[in-house]
């Protein structure tokens, strides 16, 4: 069996993982911090934390059809950004910054899904996998934005 790191194909789905345990991690954080105060942005990093969930579960089988372990952590720089996101989030706007936060999580995420895509190595299945994912990606980074467009809007 191959190991966490051993092939390109599995690699670069790791990086998926990872980048989407990052984004969870972010979600998780967010939905507890703003679930009381503002229901609404609570509702939606929850549906986004659920959305990198299943980002992570499928791509996990997608590595091991491959015969690769998905990784089980997020990415170094993941954890970087939470720390000054979290640190945003105490001395600004904590709706703005979690938004703002979301946005380049998600932007991230449609960063190395285009890449693995691009990488032609994958398979025409895993492809296909990965497009209906990153269409869906990129529907919630339009979200974000527009949300984050709009509360910066009332914030002068």
């Amino acid at each position: 069996m191959k190991t966490i790191n051993t092939g390109p194909r599995v690699r670069a789905l790791n990086q998926i993982i990872g980048v989407a345990r990052d984004g969870h991690d972010l979600y998780a954080r967010g939905v507890a911090d703003m679930q009381d105060n503002n229901p609404n942005l609570g509702a939606l990093l929850m549906r986004m934390a659920e959305s990198n969930a299943r980002v992570v579960d499928r791509v996990s089988g997608l590595v091991r059809l491959e015969g690769g372990r998905p990784v089980r952590h997020g990415t170094i720089a993941g954890h970087v950004r939470g720390y000054f996101g979290w640190l945003g989030t105490v001395l600004g706007d904590a709706g703005i910054q979690y938004l703002s936060e979301s946005q380049v999580s998600e932007a991230r995420l449609i960063r190395v899904m285009e890449a693995a895509v691009r990488h032609g190595d994958l398979g025409e299945d895993t492809c296909g996998t990965l497009d209906a994912m990153l269409r869906d990606t990129r529907l919630c980074h339009d979200d974000m934005r527009g949300r984050l467009d709009t509360m910066r809007a009332r914030d002068p």
